[in-house]
């Protein structure tokens, strides 16, 4: 007996079915498939919309063999190959499903090859140059760089989303011939993931890949949005010296749609790029990772660049990590060399400015009359971290608790802070006028600020943080910020002490949820209290 249902029914609503179909396995969508002839198409366009495994592909076109080999280390790889010739046939039952990919990923890890005779072949008989028409992103990561090259089969003006691994051999003429097939077969890319397992020079890491040669590559791309790290805890750092004279030749209209940009250099050819005629002055986002430090003359030369040229930039990120092979200076130079208000004064004029992340090696000379003029000036500010995690210093931190007063007063906006503290002297005497308070702060960074009293420290934030703001402290990767002290001599308690005020913080982020809460509950009573004397009062003077 079969079921007669109305075309408006919601079993039968194309939409609801496919967003149903997007939670299942692929299992049960092919089961779908068989239903009735209303959800053959859907289920196919959700079975096909992300592919996963080339080899689902390529058995589309004609039947496979397997062979296992064995690879580097013993292992073992399963390598395709076709039975036969591809026929005309072959190919209109493949664009019966190739229209429906919008995905695909080849993950050679997975120890499951196409052998580049399979390439051959399509390349020989294929009658069109889009395999998959409708394909918006690819992701190939190849083991060498010979397989690599055959993620241009796939590539098309439609191709927005493009990830793909590096390989030594193709730095310098190769890699930009590479990246000249992929302009000219996908000039729609706007977003680019560049991914490394192996050696790039002498280096194997993202961070440190966006070499001149590269980046000059790239700023041909027509819709190039988006150049961007990829996280350390997910590819190596490799080795700085791949970046070492960072000096992209551009040309006009260079990075012609850049948004985001981040590279790795040292300061003064970072002030070099951004004050090139041809650097992508439109940015809204630029991240420099610095390789090593620099007086505060260059620097404040820099930020000069950044407000004159980039007057539309929201974010800016100047980053020193303290890792086991940074060029760290020891002993600390003398405060009074190293970056002040000065040096930051020109960013004040940056009116777009919403977000300003700044790590050096040492501690930063600013006063409380430097975050007052800082705070003051910048009300739009959303996000402000001010070199929390410095190296600690026998002489302890510049500025005390009452730094986050003049963010309370005249930044509605921040919701993230960063400051270097001493805690041990907490704001005992707040002013006359009503405390101001944040409203919008969800993370309170203090990195390796020392404290002694955390319920002390507590109870005093408790007046100022809104319930829910999280308190974060300690050093990125402690264990190579270690290693970094060792290797310029520091070898007293600071470390022992780093670790005991990273233990009170936390014990002040478990604290201070009920003090606010009580804090919260103490001025509702107090309203209450003044409501009712205030009513009292009018009473009495009725009566009178």
């Amino acid at each position: 007996m079969s079921l007669q249902l109305h075309a408006s029914h919601p079993i039968l609503i194309p939409e609801l079915l496919a967003l149903i179909f997007s939670h299942l396995d692929e299992r049960n969508i092919a089961r779908t498939a068989t239903v009735c002839r209303q959800w053959a198409e859907i289920s196919l366009d959700a079975a096909w919309r992300n592919v996963s495994d080339i080899r689902r592909l390529v058995v589309l076109l004609c039947p496979v063999s397997s062979q296992m080999q064995y690879g580097p280390r013993n292992s073992c790889v399963c390598t395709y190959k076709l039975k036969r010739s591809i026929h005309p046939s072959d190919w209109q039952r493949f664009d019966r499903y190739a229209y429906r990919v919008r995905s695909l990923t080849c993950d050679d890890k997975n120890r499951k090859h196409t052998d580049s005779s399979v390439w051959a072949e399509v390349k020989r008989t294929r009658s069109r140059t889009d395999l998959l028409p409708n394909l918006q992103s690819l992701s190939w990561y190849s083991c060498s760089a010979d397989r690599q090259a055959s993620c241009l089969h796939f590539l098309h003006a439609g191709v927005k989303r493009l990830s793909i691994n590096v390989f030594p051999i193709q730095i310098g003429d190769s890699w930009g011939s590479f990246v000249e097939h992929v302009h000219a077969q996908a000039p729609g890319v706007t977003h680019l993931d560049i991914r490394s397992e192996f050696p790039v020079a002498t280096v194997e890491v993202p961070i440190y890949c966006l070499t001149s040669t590269i980046a000059a590559r790239f700023s041909t791309f027509e819709q190039l949005s988006v150049i961007a790290f990829s996280k350390p805890v997910e590819r190596r750092t490799g080795q700085p010296s791949d970046v070492a004279h960072f000096a992209p030749s551009l040309s006009a209209g260079a990075f012609p749609a850049l948004q985001k940009l981040s590279f790795s250099a040292h300061l003064a050819h970072a002030l070099e790029f951004v004050n090139s005629p041809f650097a992508p002055h439109q940015l809204t986002s630029l991240y420099v990772n610095v390789i090593a430090i620099d007086n505060s003359f260059v620097l404040q030369h820099f930020f000069s660049g950044i407000a004159t040229h980039f007057r539309q930039l929201r974010e800016l990120r100047v980053d020193f990590i303290i890792g086991p092979d940074a060029p760290i200076v020891y002993p600390p130079p003398p405060l009074h060399t190293r970056p002040n208000i000065q040096t930051f004064r020109p960013l004040l004029s940056c009116l777009h400015l919403t977000k300003l992340e700044f790590r050096w090696d040492y501690q930063v000379n600013f006063t409380q009359a430097d975050i007052e003029e800082i705070a003051s000036s910048w009300p739009t500010l959303e996000v402000f971290l001010l070199n929390c995690q410095p190296i600690p210093e026998i002489s302890g931190p510049v500025l005390t608790m009452h730094a986050l007063l003049p963010f309370a007063q005249h930044c509605p906006r921040i919701r993230e802070l960063g400051l270097y503290l001493n805690a041990d002297i907490i704001p005992m005497h707040y002013p006359t006028s009503p405390l101001h308070t944040f409203k919008s702060l969800h993370t309170l960074s203090l990195g390796a600020s020392t404290i002694t009293n955390p319920n002390s420290v507590a109870l005093s934030l408790s007046r100022l943080l809104p319930l829910g703001c999280e308190i974060v402290s300690g050093v990125r990767w402690p264990d190579a910020f270690g290693i970094a002290l060792d290797r310029v001599g520091i070898m007293d308690d600071r470390r022992v002490r780093m670790t005991e005020w990273w233990v009170k913080w936390n014990e002040v982020a478990k604290v201070i949820p009920l003090a606010i809460e009580a804090r919260m509950e103490e001025r509702e009573r107090i309203t209450v209290l003044e409501s009712e004397v205030g009513a009292a009062t009018e009473r009495l003077k009725v009566r009178e």
